[in-house]
């Protein structure tokens, strides 16, 4: 009788966050640009992490996707409220913290330690590149090099999420609206430049912010996966 009331408690609470997250995104899509799109887009965000949060428990799962939709929630408030080249800059970094976070998620799902050693040699392999090799062939700021380095390692996640489908799913269908996000992104800040992608496409970008398509539903579907989360610990 108490695991009926404690999963009826939360199919509610989910009910709700999904109605208040989704509620505001599709808002957002059907109002365009509302004066209050800065506090909507950042609460969305924030309602996510409160939704992990209240369900955090002791899972390492839990407490993992937590922590990164609370560095989330801190990169988003420089690049939403104060987007100035140097806060870009200390976004980004912020990102990347989330993505080690992630990085330290994909090293608990893996079961063997040859595995987890494949997976740091190939994080550690793409940054250096990143650095080392990427800079011969293009010149990129420091706000792009980073940003470069953040795309890899979260490539490298959704990968490892993929290889982990059947118990992962649902964590990898929002991670890959967050990675879709993360191009959409990167490509209406310089990518496309970079790229030499022109035309109607380049227009798109530089017109709609289809980042944001993405994003929000992608963070939703992570932190859902973590309330969800059967106990194994």
């Amino acid at each position: 009788m108490v695991n009926k009331k404690v999963n009826l408690a939360k199919i509610i609470i989910s009910a709700f966050f999904a109605v208040l997250v989704l509620g505001a995104y599709v808002y957002r899509l059907w109002r365009g640009e509302p004066w209050d799109s800065s506090y909507l887009y950042f609460g969305a965000i924030c309602a996510c992490f409160l939704f992990s949060l209240i369900f955090i428990g002791r899972s390492t799962k839990k407490v993992l996707i937590t922590c990164a939709l609370a560095v989330n929630v801190a990169a988003d408030y420089f690049l939403v409220f104060a987007p100035s080249e140097e806060n870009k800059l200390v976004g980004i970094c912020v990102f990347l913290g989330v993505q080690f976070v992630y990085a330290i998620y994909t090293l608990t799902i893996l079961k063997t330690n040859f595995a987890r050693a494949i997976l740091i040699g190939t994080r550690i392999a793409l940054s250096l590149s990143v650095f080392l090799i990427l800079p011969r062939y293009l010149t990129l700021t420091t706000i792009q090099t980073l940003s470069v380095i953040y795309i890899a390692n979260s490539f490298v996640t959704l990968i490892t999420l993929a290889i982990k489908m059947k118990k992962e799913w649902l964590t990898f269908l929002g991670f890959l609206l967050f990675f879709i996000c993360d191009i959409f992104v990167g490509l209406s800040n310089g990518g496309a430049e970079i790229l030499g992608i022109t035309g109607k496409f380049a227009e798109i970008l530089a017109n709609y912010d289809l980042g944001f398509y993405y994003y929000i539903p992608g963070l939703f579907l992570i932190a859902l996966s973590s309330v969800w989360e059967k106990k194994k610990e």
